[in-house]
């Protein structure tokens, strides 16, 4: 049995703390924020794709009282919300919720795996030779393996790596939430009506925005491709409340009549900046402290495929460690290195994706664009005929590509790595 320390109640350290309870691991996770904090953060929606949701069904996940499944993603024309096209995986299922909802959620089923949660803990480092995690006050946590599961910001990379810092970008999101009581309009209503996600597309702008039945709420998130330092009152803060609207409506003017309808009933907005980090290596040398998710690959996120990288990351971490004794220094240091060369090629294939989707996103209209929305009409015609596992090797826009990310599965990749190594396969599947 390992003891484990995670840094970071998120997505990743959360999924990977239940992976590795499952295994009969000690687990302890140590979050910054209180537990107030936790229980009550808003926060944007997020879609987990098919390769996402078969890690959370085999685990025996259920996320329904928070989720629904979006049945694909419909891509429409800014000016009139016209349908272009329904997008979803060939096989498998989507679902789309809050992301704060989904983090209280994978915490109650951590602690039903007797994974210890402590909260208001202000992690200020790491030694990797112990190795120990350092918390503010000079609290020092010995563990047989830490996981850094911090984020972009993360304090265990920057001790680990001081020279990787995160990409502060020019996109940038806008989001809020209107209550379905207060829409008027039957064309607003016929798009909550469907469980759909819907993207709108125009020059420079993207706006996603989906019905969350749970909460009776409807998420918008405005993107610009295009917020300069200089036209950003508070370019320092990646993360604010907006209360005058006057410069978003103005950026989304060109929008139809739903979304004029929506940006009238917004008070104000969140603002998030985008930005990036990927770390060269994931894992101290002697592989006891190993960083996952955002702290190691935080990209864009046109790919929508964010969330699913970091709950694959704990997929892959869990089955890797799942019979390492704590004495078997050689062990550990051969499935870190294993999870990092197995991780770290796919997640860049996918910030690829999530590039070049930002690129055709964000067309001018014209011809490039038309050719753009006739492609995007004949995508499931396609997709359906292609190999359903997908090409790794493809073009990050192709079909074939977008086949791959949705339809990989983590842990089966995971034991075949396992296989591949000469080392013992787990006896039973997760």
């Amino acid at each position: 049995m390992l003891r484990i320390a995670i840094a970071g109640a998120g997505v990743t350290g959360l999924l990977a703390a239940i992976g590795f309870a499952r295994y009969g691991h000690q687990v302890t996770i140590y979050e910054r924020k209180t537990e107030t904090v936790f229980a009550n953060e808003g926060g944007a929606g997020i879609q987990l794709q098919a390769n996402a949701m078969r890690i959370l069904r085999a685990w025996n996940l259920d996320i329904q009282d928070v989720a629904h499944d979006s049945n694909g993603v419909a891509v429409r024309r800014y000016a009139t919300g016209e349908s272009i096209a329904v997008i979803k995986p060939v096989a498998g299922t989507q679902m789309f919720m809050l992301r704060s909802d989904f983090r209280r959620s994978m915490l109650k089923h951590a602690l039903a795996a007797d994974v210890q949660v402590l909260f208001n803990q202000d992690i200020t480092g790491v030694d990797a030779s112990r190795p120990a995690l350092l918390l503010k006050g000079g609290v020092e946590i010995e563990a047989d393996l830490i996981i850094g599961a911090d984020g972009i910001r993360s304090k265990v990379r920057n001790v680990l790596f001081p020279t990787v810092e995160p990409e502060v970008r020019a996109e940038c999101t806008f989001q809020f939430q209107v209550p379905f009581s207060e829409l008027k309009s039957d064309a607003v209503k016929e798009i909550i009506s469907s469980p759909n996600a819907n993207l709108f597309l125009r020059p420079d702008t993207t706006i996603v925005a989906s019905p969350i039945f749970s909460r009776d709420i409807f998420d918008l998130q405005f993107i610009t491709q295009r917020y300069g330092w200089e036209t950003d009152p508070h370019p320092d803060l990646w993360n604010e409340y907006i209360p005058d609207m006057t410069d978003i409506r103005n950026r989304y003017r060109m929008y139809g009549p739903v979304i004029q309808e929506l940006l009238g009933l917004s008070k104000g907005v969140w603002k998030w900046r985008h930005a990036e980090c990927f770390s060269p290596s994931w894992t101290s040398d002697n592989g006891k402290v190993i960083l996952a998710g955002d702290a190691c690959h935080a990209m864009v996120p046109f790919a929508g495929h964010g969330a699913g990288m970091c709950i694959e990351d704990a997929a892959v971490l869990a089955t890797m460690f799942r019979d390492i004794d704590p004495r078997d220094h050689s062990g550990i240091r051969t499935c870190a290195k294993l999870y990092q060369d197995l991780r770290q090629p796919r997640t860049d294939r996918c910030h690829q994706r999530a590039l070049a989707m930002a690129v055709t996103y964000g067309l001018p209209d014209g011809k490039v664009q038309q050719k753009r929305d006739t492609a995007l009409g004949r995508v499931m015609g396609k997709k359906v005929h292609l190999p359903v596992r997908g090409d790794s090797d493809a073009h990050p826009l192709s079909n074939e590509f977008e086949n791959w990310l949705e339809q990989y599965n983590a842990l089966e990749e995971a034991r075949n790595t396992l296989r591949a190594a000469g080392l013992a396969e787990p006896t039973a599947k997760l």
